[in-house]
């Protein structure tokens, strides 16, 4: 967007266009233009219509004034709004959680709370974890303890009973086979463990080698950290932002766990492609349920690697750039807790 080539006026009078909409959520009009930049309604009539027709501005026909589009929007984040973020310690000091689970669900209420928006903090799993290796030791009488690692660091273990009688010597292939096929694999679906695995391991007893997947996916989703989501009452708050259809298809999206699940995957891998904050605005979240709402994500990191994605959702009238420094701050102190303490 910001290839588009406006003159100084334009940009200003765009500027204040949007800052003034984004405030009052009324169209804006000449006169409240014309007061702002002390220049004439006509001229300011003249530069309204050119921004129109790039496509920045669209000119509702309930009313004299102008509302942004989603190409203004973007426009004005990218090219319009401060190059230097604010200063924001909010989420300097992450103190007092016992675990990533309390952390992660503290950071959600407290990114909520500051900006008035949904937030949306998910956890490794959710990005497309990776299974890192399977290990196993024998219990006796047919019984395995099995261990998951996953490349985040995170692991879990439960005992399992195997359907038939099964040698050493078979136990150490299987465990080698399915080490070997996994290779930091994302763990996918049941459907898509079951069938990939079983082919790779298809030289084994089929029965072994299916109570063992079975055990790794379940164990792989245990260690999950999670989605936490607060701030449910504050976008209710703003039903004059979101009318009721775009808020149920809001809703639904976080009722659907595999929509949501996509949404903050494709969050990460955006923000760890551009090193940074990504703002999905309208349409851009290929969702066509979010077309009235925006979206700022960022990624945070453990031990230098993507651990999960911290997010706020709300109407496209929001205030990006108190949004965007939330993020960038929450993101930044949950990578620096993480590192510390977890």
């Amino acid at each position: 967007m910001t290839h588009l080539e406006l003159s100084e006026r334009q940009r200003e009078l765009l500027l204040k266009t949007l800052e003034i909409y984004i405030s009052t959520g009324a169209p804006v009009g000449s006169h409240a233009l014309a007061d702002e930049l002390g220049a004439s309604s006509s001229t300011i009539r003249a530069e309204l219509a050119h921004l129109e027709s790039l496509g920045l501005l669209d000119h509702p026909h309930t009313s004299a004034g102008r509302v942004p589009t989603d190409r203004g929007y973007r426009y004005y984040v990218d090219a319009l709004m401060e190059a230097n973020p604010k200063d924001d310690t909010a989420f300097a000091a992450l103190e007092g959680y016992g675990n990533v689970d309390e952390l992660l669900r503290g950071v959600s209420e407290g990114m909520s709370e500051v900006t008035r928006l949904l937030a949306v903090v998910a956890g490794p799993t959710v990005l497309g974890e990776s299974l890192a290796r399977v290990d196993y030791l024998p219990l006796g009488e047919g019984r395995l303890l099995l261990v998951v690692s996953m490349e985040s660091g995170a692991s879990s273990s439960a005992a399992i009973t195997l359907p038939i009688p099964v040698e050493d010597e078979e136990l150490r292939g299987i465990f080698a086979a399915l080490n070997s096929w996994l290779g930091g694999r994302p763990l996918g679906t049941d459907l898509e463990l079951g069938l990939a695995a079983r082919t790779a391991l298809s030289d084994h007893d089929p029965m072994t080698v299916g109570a063992v997947l079975e055990a790794v996916g379940a164990l792989g989703r245990v260690t999950e950290r999670g989605v936490f989501i607060q701030g449910a009452s504050a976008l209710l708050s703003r039903l004059d932002d979101l009318d009721p259809g775009s808020l149920s298809a809001v809703i639904e999206v976080f009722e659907r766990r595999r929509w949501l699940l996509r949404l903050m995957g494709d969050a990460l891998r955006r923000s760890v492609t551009s090193s940074g904050v990504v703002v999905s605005i309208g349409t851009e979240s290929g969702f066509l349920n979010l077309t009235g709402t925006s979206l700022v994500a960022s990624a945070y990191s453990r031990r230098e690697r993507p651990y999960g994605v911290v997010s706020l959702i709300g109407p496209k009238r929001m205030d990006y750039d108190a949004a965007i420094t939330t993020v960038r701050s929450a993101a930044e102190a949950l990578t620096n807790c993480l590192d510390a303490r977890f």
